[in-house]
């Protein structure tokens, strides 16, 4: 009997167990999305072209449903508002954005998950932009530290505002969780989530239902899952904004155009 035998079998069982999961990313089922983005109740602001493997998405960044006049503004030189008094009232400074993004209609998954970084990550319906979880220190969690003061918020009820004057991009209205101004008129009790925009990897972004109208679990460090939807049958990798921490995506699983990733400056206090 060969005594190199043993060796070699522990070997091949050796390479299956810790092979790459780029391995596996490529061997996974490639989904056209095109079906499911054109199924989302796109606002009159955003204009979609669809390609072969790709399509162009345009907004003018102003969310087509209503948002306060007036908001709770850092006070200059505050990055991140820790009391009311760090706060003043002011005019919203949401201002129209020029977003033009190409993205894959055939999204695939990394063996690593690429982090997000400031500013968008994703277009919602509304055509306004998803940001991650945090303020502009990329630490603090923006819906743990929202004030109202005489009925004036930092966030709105929408889970949104803009970047004030003095932090970029400046004017930009954007969510930090489930946009319930959205999520509300569409989604059903004892249903998934209808699909409420698409992330800057190509993948789809839901509200915070899962299957059967659950919470949805479990998620990843991505807050994103495999499953069922509404719109892809088949199940598809996708995203969930969350009612809990961290409420948005705080990372991005599939592969970024590199035309996609902006790099606004984290800001310290």
């Amino acid at each position: 009997m060969n005594s190199n035998i043993p060796k070699l079998l522990a070997v091949a069982i050796s390479a299956v167990i810790f092979a790459p999961c780029a391995v596996f990313a490529e061997t996974a089922p490639v989904i056209d999305t095109t079906a499911g983005i054109k199924s989302a109740q796109w606002g009159k602001n955003v204009t979609i072209t669809f390609g072969t493997d790709t399509f162009a998405l345009f907004s003018d960044g102003i969310p087509n449903h209503p948002r306060p006049t007036r908001y709770l503004l850092p006070k200059p030189g505050v990055v991140v508002p820790e009391l009311a008094a760090d706060l003043f009232v002011g005019d919203d400074p949401t201002m129209p954005q020029n977003y033009a993004f190409t993205l894959p209609l055939h999204p695939r998954k990394k063996a690593a998950a690429t982090p997000t970084g400031l500013g968008p990550i994703g277009i919602l319906v509304s055509g306004a932009a998803l940001f991650n979880p945090y303020e502009a220190d990329d630490h603090t969690i923006a819906l743990q530290h929202n004030f109202t003061f005489d009925g004036v918020s930092f966030v709105d009820a929408c889970n949104g505002h803009a970047t004030p004057a003095g932090f970029i991009p400046v004017g930009t209205y954007h969510y930090h969780g489930v946009p319930h101004c959205i999520t509300d008129p569409i989604d059903k009790p004892r249903e998934h989530s209808k699909i409420i925009g698409v992330a800057l990897d190509g993948f789809p972004i839901y509200g915070p239902h899962g299957k059967d109208g659950l919470n949805p679990a479990p998620l990843d460090e991505c807050n994103g899952h495999t499953e069922q939807t509404g719109e892809f049958a088949q199940g598809i990798y996708h995203y969930h904004l969350t009612e809990g921490s961290p409420y948005s995506i705080r990372c991005l699983m599939g592969e970024v155009p590199a035309s996609n990733i902006q790099h606004p400056p984290v800001i310290k206090n």
